[in-house]
């Protein structure tokens, strides 16, 4: 059971009134790029953010009886191309996050908390008008186990992450232990150097 502040219950309630109820999108495609739409005709700024107004659409969840996980689609306006490009940098975001937020525009101050949804990604179909998110709950079947592969020369670790701890000048590594020579950063290689270089093995 939702617990929502007074003043919200009490708007939720009119029979009318003249503040819209406003549907929020936070969109986290990577760790660096952050989309933050409005289902509005002006920008809408809450909680110190400004989230622009932009065309999207969001269906009702959909269920069935075959045990699958409860799907919702997402469609973000596709013609300006703004998200369409991120997407082929990204190969189609799946396992991005998605928050969805419903707050009142009369009343951004209140706490809408039990108002906020967090979804993930799970697959995007782009054309010239649209670009469609199917949302759900994230699913261990889509996650790779373990989640690390052990190869003798190939390193784990994101270029510049923590884990990598590189922070020169080069803003490219192609993750081979040459590379990493080239770098001077072999104390932070995430590969197995011990492991048979001709395959590879899964603990």
């Amino acid at each position: 059971m939702k617990t929502l502040p007074t003043t919200i219950v009490r708007e939720k309630n009119k029979l009318y009134t003249p503040d819209p109820w406003v549907v929020l999108l936070h969109i986290t495609l990577s760790a660096g790029v952050h989309l933050y739409f409005c289902s509005n005709n002006e920008d809408v700024t809450f909680g110190g953010q400004v989230y622009t107004a932009f065309p999207f659409y969001l269906d009702a969840t959909k269920q069935t009886s075959k045990g699958e996980i409860p799907t919702i689609s997402l469609r973000v306006c596709n013609v300006t191309q703004l998200v369409h490009a991120y997407l082929e940098q990204l190969d189609g975001a799946v396992g991005a996050e998605v928050q969805v937020q419903v707050v009142n525009a009369g009343h951004l101050s209140e706490d809408f908390t039990e108002l906020d949804m967090t979804f993930s990604v799970l697959s995007t179909e782009a054309d010239a008008e649209w670009v469609t998110f199917n949302l759900g709950a994230a699913s261990p079947l889509r996650r790779r186990y373990p989640p690390y592969r052990f190869i003798a020369l190939h390193c784990n670790w994101d270029f510049k992450s923590f884990e990598c701890a590189y922070s020169g000048a080069e803003t490219q590594c192609n993750r081979t232990f040459k590379r990493c020579e080239a770098l001077n950063n072999t104390a932070r290689f995430g590969g197995y150097r011990g492991l048979n270089q001709k395959g590879w093995r899964v603990m």
